[in-house]
């Protein structure tokens, strides 16, 4: 591990590591039964999935920022930069996953590819096999929202003053974030979702500032897997965020920060194991990559089962064709896109490695 890697905080890494193979049980396994019951997955893990991420931005927020326009294009590096890479390449092979029949669709013509690239420039997630990419342009824009409130108010005089305004703001796009959700208002780049999500941002931040860690025990951890339990199996309802699905406008934050209290409880017990610790930082270091390649593994699994099965017809099911074999969905989700990352990292490494073995010749 090199000496900038030593500087990332494991911890929260492990936390993202979480909540990225939560993402992968989701869209794995919705209901899985299980010695004449059924336990639900989907639901359980849709209680905080995506919250965890809103979450571990707050976490890392670094509030020194010297302006907006920089803390933009610093988080356009993390979030579009790759959103734009994983959409032009999926766009270029597209035709050849329709052709192979792991997705439905008609086959894009020139003009389709254009018009697709086009939306792609202005953060709209092309779909299908990155569907999933949908959350990205919502976290690209709360953490721009949550830096552009911090950034104003920081102007005001008087800590107290200046704290109480930071957290009507946090709570006023909250519930701008809550109507938007309950009426079903579609806002451009999945805002109504960035304004519910900033006062989470706000959360981790806080956590952070007052070490919240110390709140964090196997006894709420148990608690907080009770309550999660009992929300998923009492009918109450679920958290589906791209359906505009919040449980309801009461529920909804005392859920979530339930969840992610949950997730960090978890990653503090996990990470008492090195070899956990260190699969869960991985994980969450490359939870981009996840997001990105996972269901693209979920059909690579369903070809190879298709063709030795011979149930072709049921390969272009989406997000995958078989609910029976969840476990190795669950392997291949997070293992291959990891994988993948991991190799690219080295051929990225070794090309440095050689370019300054060059430039000290």
């Amino acid at each position: 591990m090199s000496a900038k890697d030593n500087k990332r905080d494991l911890f929260v890494d492990a936390v993202k590591g979480i909540g990225i193979i939560s993402i992968v049980i989701g869209h794995a396994s919705w209901d899985i039964p299980f010695g004449g019951h059924v336990i639900h997955a989907g639901p359980f893990v849709y209680l905080y999935h995506l919250a965890v991420f809103a979450f571990c931005t707050g976490y890392l927020f670094k509030p020194d920022i010297p302006d907006i326009w920089s803390y933009i294009g610093k988080k356009a590096k993390g979030l579009y930069r790759p959103f734009l890479l994983y959409s032009l390449l999926y766009l270029l092979t597209r035709n050849l996953f329709i052709k192979i029949g792991i997705i439905a669709g008609t086959m894009s013509t020139p003009g389709d590819m254009l018009v697709s690239f086009s939306n792609t420039l202005t953060f709209n997630s092309p779909g299908e096999l990155l569907g999933a990419l949908w959350f990205v342009p919502m976290l690209f824009f709360a953490s721009i929202l949550y830096a552009a409130i911090w950034k104003v108010t920081e102007r005001i005089s008087g800590k107290g003053v200046r704290e109480t305004v930071k957290v009507l703001c946090y709570m006023a796009f909250g519930v701008a974030g809550v109507y938007a959700m309950k009426h079903s208002m579609g806002l451009l780049c999945n805002l109504q979702v960035a304004y519910l999500f900033i006062p989470v941002i706000a959360a981790g931040h806080y956590f952070r500032r007052l070490s919240g860690k110390r709140i964090l025990n196997p006894v709420g951890l148990i608690l907080s897997f009770g309550i999660l339990v009992y929300v998923v199996y009492s009918d109450l309802g679920i958290i589906e965020l791209s359906r505009y699905m919040i449980i309801n406008e009461w529920l909804f934050y005392p859920v979530t920060f339930v969840g992610i209290y949950f997730c960090l409880s978890l990653a503090k017990l996990l990470c008492r194991i090195s070899v956990l610790e260190r699969f869960l930082a991985l994980a969450g270091q490359y939870s981009f990559a996840i997001m990105s390649l996972h269901l693209l593994g979920f059909k690579i699994v369903d070809y190879i089962v298709c063709r030795i099965s011979g149930q072709m017809d049921m390969l272009n099911a989406y997000p995958r064709s078989f609910d029976s074999i969840w476990p190795v969905y669950y392997l291949v989700g997070v293992g291959f896109p990891m994988m993948i990352q991991y190799m690219i990292n080295t051929m990225k490494n070794t090309k440095c490695n050689k370019q300054k073995l060059i430039n000290k010749n």
